[in-house]
């Protein structure tokens, strides 16, 4: 199928998978850098995603040399405090490129996707030379034109996160990306770690839909699981959250990440909430109709009713259960004959107008 079919219908495909309106919600695992350098954490976190039932774990490449001068490297502080903390990080957490490929591996094994954001150029290389099946954008680069211009290239879905980031950048991004005729979506995020529940402002999700007619997602920073249950009823094809063994260990992220338990109850919900929205169409369930025959009610003769005999209010009542005529009929049958005698305490029938 050519590309701009599915983003015409709102649809993108990672792998094998279709990922719109009319599809299950498409779970992330982030394991971002909550590895903390380490692959037995990696794998261990990959575990959790497939115990879940996620669809795919992301992670995050970066080459710092790339994204920062050589005398910020050395010396981050002459930027800002935060700048130093998180290049401290930064340089503690990058895996090698062998610990990609064996986390590949082991994605693959447990029949689980793979994903990444490729933070700069030469991250993408090779994040290409492992033939990732889409990238993810962070919200920091959705107005990096050059990086989107050269992931683009690439041709594979691209998952863009729109944090900190206004209206008309978001506007300006999504223009520029349909112009490449490829396969996207926004992801609606609040950038802050963690984000407090009444900023999340999850009704632009909704809205960022409606506005670009793209397949809009949600990746979620904030603590607890209720408000992204609450995104995916609101229609957000996509839910990505951190996940972590636990949230004390060291690390930036780990904070507003999910445990083990919260991430299976959070994938559990989402599947009861999306069988629980059925279809806009009123039916009756079988239980419904059981019910309906005890608790409903009928049309009955209050007294004797000779054939010929004026129905009214003073020969009708209303008693269950539902065996008759719906009271529903109550006064429009009135002022009608009947077409029979009728015994009191009969259940009205619709031959009996």
């Amino acid at each position: 199928m050519n590309i701009m079919n599915y983003t015409e219908k709102n649809i993108i495909k990672i792998s094998e998978t279709l990922i719109g309106k009319d599809y299950p919600c498409y779970v992330v695992g982030e394991i971002g850098i909550n590895h903390n350098g380490d692959i037995n954490i990696a794998k261990k976190l990959i575990d959790v995603a497939v115990t879940a039932g996620a669809n795919a774990v992301k992670f995050q490449k970066r080459d710092l040399n790339s994204l920062y001068r050589l005398e910020v490297l050395e010396n981050p502080n002459i930027e800002s405090q935060g700048l130093e903390i998180l290049l401290d990080v930064l340089k503690k957490v990058e895996l090698s490129d062998s610990d990609y490929h064996e986390i590949i591996k082991y994605c693959n094994e447990k029949n689980i996707t793979f994903l990444c954001t490729g933070w700069d150029t030469k991250s993408v290389d090779f994040l290409e030379s492992i033939n990732v099946p889409a990238y993810k954008i962070a919200s920091a680069d959705l107005t990096n034109f050059p990086l989107i211009d050269y992931i683009a290239r690439t041709k594979k879905p691209i998952l863009i996160s729109t944090g900190m980031s206004t209206m008309e950048e978001i506007e300006k991004t999504v223009n520029f990306l349909k112009e490449k005729n490829i396969e996207f979506l926004l992801l609606h995020s609040n950038s802050t770690y963690p984000a407090p529940v009444d900023t999340l402002n999850l009704s632009l999700i909704h809205h960022l839909e409606q506005k670009f007619q793209l397949p809009v997602g949600y990746s979620g920073h904030e603590q607890g699981i209720i408000p992204s249950v609450t995104a995916a009823i609101l229609g957000a094809v996509l839910i990505e959250r951190h996940i972590t063994l636990d949230k004390t260990m060291e690390g930036i992220d780990q904070s507003s990440s999910l445990e083990p338990l919260e991430f299976s109850q959070l994938i559990k919900f989402i599947r009861e909430a999306e069988n629980s929205l059925g279809k806009p169409i009123k039916k009756m369930t079988r239980g419904e109709i059981l019910q309906k025959e005890v608790l409903g009610k009928s049309l009955v003769s209050r007294c004797n009713i000779e054939k010929g005999e004026i129905f009214s209010e003073n020969n009708l009542e209303v008693r269950g259960p539902a065996k008759g005529l719906s009271p529903q009929f109550f006064y429009k049958i009135q002022g009608k004959k009947s077409n029979r005698s009728i015994k009191k305490g009969s259940y009205l029938q619709s031959d009996d107008l």
